[in-house]
């Protein structure tokens, strides 16, 4: 009898494991980058689930700062016709890319396909609709992620995923310039493809934390606590928290999902 509920349990935990596993697997991730000399280095995501198009997800590096992490004081809202910020922006054409198809942006000859000005701007009146910004460059980025270019105006980037049941998947974005690690960007898509950094304050954490941050602000502190300590430094506990007291006074929330994020980024 002992046996058997033994192998009972075994058996249970196997397919468990093969669950998650398949689930893990279900899910691509491609990245590419493409650099502007006026706006930065733009940084795009495809993610795939079960080879259909689950979302885009798109960010800029200038100056050493994420544009989205930004969020409301990059500052082009009160001059923007449409009176949306950059990532709202952004968030609009990437759920218009979603709703397009990938060959909507990729060159290729379809209905509907992306069509911009000398200046990047949109022609498209459904895109333009929601995003006045320059979509072009936006397109290069995802059509070098399609293309799998990661390397561009002497920038690299290496790309990494975990997943985890209970939360999703996570992506990690390294970025290096001369070799040298100089961003690291870190997102989350849920099961149903939203993106949980550009929910920003409406994700609902901060009026529970003890530290009054939410979830993107705590990840954004988490981003620069590995790019100062480095990767290897973070300790966490079982239930995934982090036990360095500088990096659980800026993030609470679990990291144990993003760091293995990261560390598979590294790994390729």
């Amino acid at each position: 009898m002992k046996s058997l509920i033994a192998l009972l349990i075994v058996t249970f935990v196997l397919a468990l494991s093969s669950c998650v596993y398949a689930e893990d697997n279900a899910y691509t991730v491609k990245g590419g980058i493409y650099y502007s000399q006026q706006w930065g280095l733009y940084i795009a995501n495809v993610i795939e689930k079960d080879g259909k198009l689950l979302n885009v997800v798109i960010d800029r590096l200038a100056n050493g700062k994420s544009s989205k992490e930004l969020h409301d004081s990059y500052g082009i809202k009160k001059v923007s016709t449409l009176g949306k910020e950059w990532w709202e922006q952004v968030a609009y054409y990437e759920s218009w890319v979603v709703g397009h198809g990938l060959d909507s942006v990729s060159g290729a000859t379809v209905e509907g396909a992306l069509e911009t000005d000398e200046k990047g701007h949109a022609v498209n009146p459904d895109l333009l609709s929601g995003a006045t910004i320059n979509v072009a460059e936006l397109s290069y980025a995802v059509k070098n992620a399609i293309d799998g270019k990661t390397s561009d105006g002497g920038y690299t980037m290496k790309t990494g995923k975990a997943f985890s049941q209970v939360w999703g998947l996570y992506i990690a974005n390294v970025i290096f310039k001369d070799g040298k690690i100089v961003k690291v960007l870190l997102d989350r898509i849920s099961k149903t493809g939203e993106d949980s950094k550009e929910k920003y304050d409406n994700y609902g954490i901060k009026p529970h934390s003890s530290i009054k941050k939410d979830w993107w602000e705590q990840v954004a502190y988490y981003e620069d606590w590995i790019l100062e300590h480095g990767i290897d430094a973070v300790k966490y506990d079982s239930k995934g928290h982090a036990e360095n007291v500088d990096l659980i006074s800026g993030a609470t929330i679990g990291i144990d999902d993003m760091t293995l994020a990261v560390q598979d980024a590294l790994k390729h």
